[in-house]
């Protein structure tokens, strides 16, 4: 190109070095001076591939997607072949709603790039959030792929997953036994669920129950076990799914006792030293975790399949690597309220989720991250980069409490909950992913201001509205926020959870009890009755401790946006921004474009009425606490 009547090359020092200061800018949030700068280097190269991308990038994270499509296109015009390119474009069409084209663009990627990790995490992502996808053998494996290496965490690709699966024809024919396994043990992407996440499709559930029954009766019939010795891979893992979901799949009293004849069979054999077919571990761990098998340590003892082996790892030794990290946990303060009594006893019998694997992360810098989230709100820098001291109170199994320790290794991350049953799990997960800057421990919220400890961030998700008294136990923990400090809260919404509610009153009326039987039976008339598919679509309905914590919890409370807003101003706290997909920001900006920062609480609340389900999970948002 030509400019002042020079020749200018897009590789030239003088447009390399502009790049890097641009980009310079742009990272540490000064988006004027950057978008300044590639504006001179488009005037001297029109077509600068790279310029033309970092310009769309930047468009983009201003909200402007529409104009990061057109400056994203001119590039791949100009240079078809860079991932990264691809990927850029991706994110845009995908903020924009043109999943379709979302999807291409990251495949597009993937092709020339199949371990782009960053294309990984961007197809995950418009999996989670698309309403439908391709349904090509292609896709499939990208999505086996995302579930067997975590490109996302597996239970968000989960309904997807099952929705594919569906297309498989063994599931809609009746055929025998022995062809039926043949057919599945091929579906890659069956076999990623099973193994990584629970299935949240009633339909799929049904079949895999009923194939479980099918499988037992063989196993005990006279033809077992020979007949069924090429489906152990396939058995196996759906053993492994139904541990994952602790046993929520239905189960009449025959179906239980034929279980535990067989379970009692193993035993025997176990204490014996007879031999025992692999099919039977397969087929008692469907039902009964292996680990209350008696003489369970001589099977760890044995040699066996590698899908067996993998079985044994996940219901005997892992829940016995746990209870180690459970009786040696830290305990930093009593459990004297009753209602957190009654609370914890839920939890400690019946922790969850049983998660796998987490996503990769890249390191943050926490005030460049809440500037991207919220580029336009009113947040006070903490300065501290990824040196920070945060909480997670109430971390569960751990997925949080490890996320943010990977996010921020130079930081230090206290994990704390009621159960030591969770806290067995995240520890021994914590242990597993190498992240050592986290320490967990027991306690109780209303408690933690004795700690003598105070902290730059603090993380409550899904916890508060469990306690006897939300807001004082929101108290207690601003109590022990530094000045300026940071709090990411997550609570259920009134609104959002209606669906929830009547589900309750039906159980309620009909005298269901909380044990596992309970809810198995409780769950079945919900899926009969036709009233209440709001709830059984919920991914918690799948799943026998996620759906007491949903539909038996002791202690609930529910919240209406202009009552967080009374809140926050009685803890002296900002709100910043929601923390939910762009798809919903964008429209949220397009009905009240006004509110260019989308923190006004009284028009999220205009806006909730108008689209009841848009915090079907819960309300998840930042606020800053006001310096003292």
């Amino acid at each position: 190109m030509k400019a002042g009547g020079k020749t200018v090359r897009s590789d030239e020092p003088s447009i390399r070095n502009a790049l890097q200061a641009a980009t310079a800018h742009h990272q540490a949030g000064r988006l004027g001076e950057a978008e300044a700068v590639y504006r001179r280097v488009l005037e001297e190269v029109p077509n600068h591939p790279d310029a033309l991308v970092l310009l769309g990038a930047l468009a983009h994270r201003v909200g402007r997607p529409d104009m990061a499509v057109d400056l994203i296109g001119r590039a791949l015009r100009v240079n078809p072949a860079t991932p990264n390119h691809h990927y850029h474009l991706g994110l845009a069409l995908h903020d924009l709603g043109r999943l379709d084209e979302a999807f291409a663009s990251y495949r597009a990627a993937l092709q020339l790039q199949p371990d782009y990790a960053a294309a990984q995490f961007g197809f995950a992502r418009c999996v989670v959030t698309s309403p439908s996808v391709p349904t090509d053998a292609g896709f499939r494996d990208l999505l086996a792929r995302a579930l067997s290496e975590g490109w996302a965490r597996p239970a968000d690709l989960a309904r997807t997953s099952s929705r594919l699966i569906a297309y498989d024809p063994a599931f809609r024919q009746q055929a025998p036994l022995a062809a039926t396994l043949s057919a599945l043990s091929g579906n890659r992407l069956l076999h990623a669920l099973l193994e990584s996440a629970q299935v949240f499709d009633a339909e799929l559930e049904r079949f895999l129950a009923v194939t479980r029954h099918r499988m037992l009766d063989a196993v005990l019939g006279p033809d077992s076990p020979h007949a069924l010795e090429e489906s152990l891979v396939f058995l196996c893992a759906l053993a492994r799914q139904c541990f994952l979901n602790d046993f929520v799949f239905f189960t009449s009293e025959d179906e239980l006792d034929q279980a535990r004849l067989l379970r009692d069979k193993v035993a025997a054999a176990a204490g014996s030293g007879a031999a025992i077919p692999p099919l039977w571990l397969a087929a008692v761990g469907a039902y009964l975790p292996l680990g209350s098998i008696p003489h369970v340590e001589r099977l760890e003892a044995r040699e066996w399949p590698l899908a067996v082996e993998g079985l044994l790892a996940q219901q005997v030794m892992q829940p016995a690597i746990e209870k180690g990290w459970r009786d040696a946990m830290p305990r930093l303060t009593p459990i004297a309220d009753d209602v957190s009594r009654s609370v914890q006893r839920q939890y400690e019998e019946n922790p969850y989720p049983k998660w796998v694997r987490l996503p990769p992360v890249a390191p943050l810098d926490l005030d460049a991250y809440l500037r991207q989230l919220f580029p336009l709100a009113p947040f006070r820098p903490l300065g501290k980069g990824g040196g920070i001291d945060m909480l997670v109170a109430g971390c569960g199994t751990g997925q949080e409490s490890i996320d943010v320790a990977r996010q921020f290794p130079e930081g230090r991350v206290l994990a704390v909950d009621l159960s030591l049953a969770s806290l067995g799990y995240a520890a021994r997960k914590a242990h597993e992913l190498g992240a050592k800057n986290v320490e967990h421990a027991q306690g109780d919220i209303v408690e933690l201001g004795s700690l003598g400890r105070t902290f730059d961030v603090i993380s409550s998700v899904g916890v508060l509205h469990h306690l006897a008294q939300p807001l004082e136990g929101w108290r207690e923990l601003v109590s022990i926020l530094r000045p300026g400090g940071l709090m990411l809260v997550g609570l259920y919404s009134e609104h959002a959870r209606l669906g929830v509610v009547a589900a309750r009153e039906f159980i309620a009326a009909r005298g269901y009890g909380s044990t596992a039987a309970e809810i198995r039976r409780a769950r079945q008339d919900l899926l009969s009755s036709g009233e209440h598919a709001e709830v059984t679509a919920l991914r918690d309905f799948f799943g026998t401790n996620e759906c007491r914590d949903l539909l038996f919890h002791v202690q609930e409370h529910r919240f209406t946006l202009p009552r967080i807003k009374e809140m926050l101003a009685t803890l002296g706290l900002d709100f910043l921004g929601f923390v939910l997909e762009p798809a919903a920001q964008v429209k949220y900006r397009q009905r009240f474009p006004k509110d260019t920062a989308a923190a006004s609480l009284d028009r999220w609340n205009d806006f909730e009425r108008e689209f009841p389900q848009t915090f079907a999970g819960m309300y998840a948002f930042w606020v800053q606490k006001r310096p003292e």
